[in-house]
């Protein structure tokens, strides 16, 4: 049974009504989409689309965007519950940044085919013409 929600952030609800209907997440991957009976997969589904290069170009898949994204989830998670819970928020930051992210980012480019993970079809500025080097056989 979950508690009575906390209000998700409008900045976040902004956020998630950009998000394309068609994108699949998996929720919070490794991690519990609920704390003690509060709702966290909304933050969850922010994160995951920050992290699919399928729904951003490749100036926004630096390093430094996937620390944004990875502290951002621990924002929203702390915004999800009650204060003596926020501490949360930080468990999280730390578990994607050690372990869970740096696989997942940036991995939902070309080499993904057809559908990434998410979903998401290869975007028409994802595909690349290769030029055949000279004298490759």
């Amino acid at each position: 049974m979950h508690r009575a929600q906390r209000p998700t952030p409008a900045d976040a609800q902004a956020i998630l009504h950009t998000i394309p209907k068609e994108f699949q997440d998996d929720g919070c991957t490794n991690a519990p989409d609920a704390w003690f009976g509060f709702e966290l997969r909304w933050a969850c589904r922010i994160h995951d689309w920050r992290y699919c290069s399928r729904c951003h170009r490749a100036e926004f898949m630096g390093q430094s965007n996937r620390h944004r994204a990875d502290a951002e989830l621990a924002r929203n998670v702390q915004s999800a519950l009650p204060w003596r819970w926020r501490w949360v928020g930080w468990i999280y930051l730390r578990t994607v940044d050690q372990f869970g992210g740096v696989d997942a980012w940036d991995s939902c480019g070309f080499e993904a085919l057809d559908r990434c993970r998410h979903g998401m079809a290869l975007p028409p500025w994802l595909l690349i013409s290769v030029e055949p080097t000279p004298g490759a056989a």
